[in-house]
Formats: structure tokens, sequence, C-alpha cells
């Protein structure tokens, strides 16, 4: 109940809590923090953070370590993925086998696409001897078209 009089008191006075970042330091260090055995409740009141996001670090610690393997600055704030170029070079084959469809006028639509990319990511896969894995969905299609 006090959370709800809270919250409408922030609106009401224009200041709501801003989101901030968290650094990969800081989660290193919360990570550190945890396996010596301190508690989530405890590691979050000393970084003025809720116990979930605590929680959320924990879970995602494999990526963290990765990014901070792969030379990614400390304060970065964000962990993003890795493409492989098993997928690069398929986009750029597809690319190819588009502009080729154009200049022939042959029909081309997301179907055709969608089911091209899989069987040519499988074959480049084979060559590459890469471990990543593909779905050609709408969302990959909407940021390959652009």
């Amino acid at each position: 109940m006090s959370d709800v009089k809270r919250k409408m008191n922030e609106e009401a006075n224009g200041s709501a809590k801003k989101r901030q970042p968290i650094t990969l330091e800081m989660k290193m260090d919360i990570k550190k923090r945890l396996e010596r055995g301190e508690k989530k409740a405890n590691i979050a009141r000393k970084f003025n953070k809720n116990r979930s996001t605590v929680g959320t670090i924990i879970k995602n610690k494999e990526k963290i370590v990765e990014q901070v393997k792969s030379s990614v600055p400390m304060q970065s704030t964000i962990i993003s993925k890795k493409r492989g170029k098993v997928i690069e070079e398929m986009e750029k084959h597809l690319a190819v086998l588009m502009e080729d469809c154009i200049q022939k006028r042959k029909p081309l639509c997301l179907t055709i696409i969608q089911e091209k990319a899989p069987s040519l990511f499988k074959d480049l896969k084979d060559a590459y001897d890469e471990v990543v894995s593909f779905n050609a969905s709408p969302g990959w299609f909407k940021h390959f078209k652009a």
C-alpha cells in the first residue's frame, strides 16, 4: 500500500525514479560478492538496487564473464550478442540472390527468403565449423532488410 502512495507522490512531483545503468565492473563485483557468500538482499542494499536485479545479474553471469573476456570496456552497460561469421556470410549470399532475382524479374517474397536462408546457413555452418544457431524469423528478416 505504501508503495502505491509513494509512486503516486513521485508522479505528482514529476520526479519518477530514473533508470541507472549497471556497468560490467559493477556486475562483476556483484558476482564476486555472491561467490563469497554474501546474501542477495545485502548486495542489493549496498548497490542501491532491487534483489531481482541482483538475481538477474546472477542468472546472466556466463554472458557477463564472456563479455569481460572479450575485451569489452568495463564501463560498458550493454551485453551485446556476437553474430557469427556464418550468419554474416549467409546474409551476403542472400543479398546476392535477392539482387539476382530482382534483375531477372523473378518474384521474391518473405516466404522464399525464409526458406532459402536456413539451407544457406546450414551449408555455410558446415564450411566454417562454427557453433551458432539461426532462425529465419520475421524479426530477423526485418533487420536483414534494413
